[in-house]
């Protein structure tokens, strides 16, 4: 199982920094940045968000800044096979959007057009939803993605 961040960042305006991604997984798609966990220096998943934000978005942050909204597994999602994601929202605002970079192109987009816009299934049908609700409390999903574009979520009995 490979492990990762997924970075919700907002501006001012409040839409959210996402990023037309020009690699695999998600390729064409518009998504959160973020990136793999490096478990082979047992990184956390607060400091993968940190590293990957200064990486990928030129954001100087520290473990005060991020906070934890859910965790998300995909069995065998499409390139990349079976998955764990760390939510992360930052707790500040983006003034700025950051410049492009070899893995994508960054826009800001307001939620009320998100439909507007190629994003994954996964997280159309799934996260968002969940992410708009701001709770204090971090949600736990489970979706199965082996019979991809079908989507299904995992409840397990009580």
């Amino acid at each position: 199982m490979k492990l990762a961040t997924l970075l919700y960042i907002q501006n001012d305006s409040g839409e959210y920094l996402l990023m037309e991604r020009l690699k695999n997984p998600n390729k064409g798609l518009i998504s959160p940045p973020g990136g793999k966990i490096e478990i082979e220096i047992a990184e956390s998943p607060i400091f993968c968000a940190i590293r990957e934000a200064k990486e990928e978005c030129g954001i100087d942050s520290d473990e005060n800044d991020w906070h934890l909204s859910g965790i998300v597994t995909e069995t065998e999602y499409p390139h990349i096979g079976n998955v764990m994601l760390f939510l992360m929202e930052y707790r500040k605002q983006l003034k700025e959007l950051p410049s492009d970079f070899e893995e994508g192109n960054f826009l800001f987009i307001h939620p009320d057009n998100f439909n507007d816009h190629n994003i994954p299934e996964t997280d159309k049908k799934f996260i968002w939803s969940r992410i708009f609700q701001k709770n204090k409390e971090p949600f736990f999903i489970s979706l199965d993605c082996k019979n991809f574009p079908e989507i299904t979520e995992i409840n397990y009995p009580n």
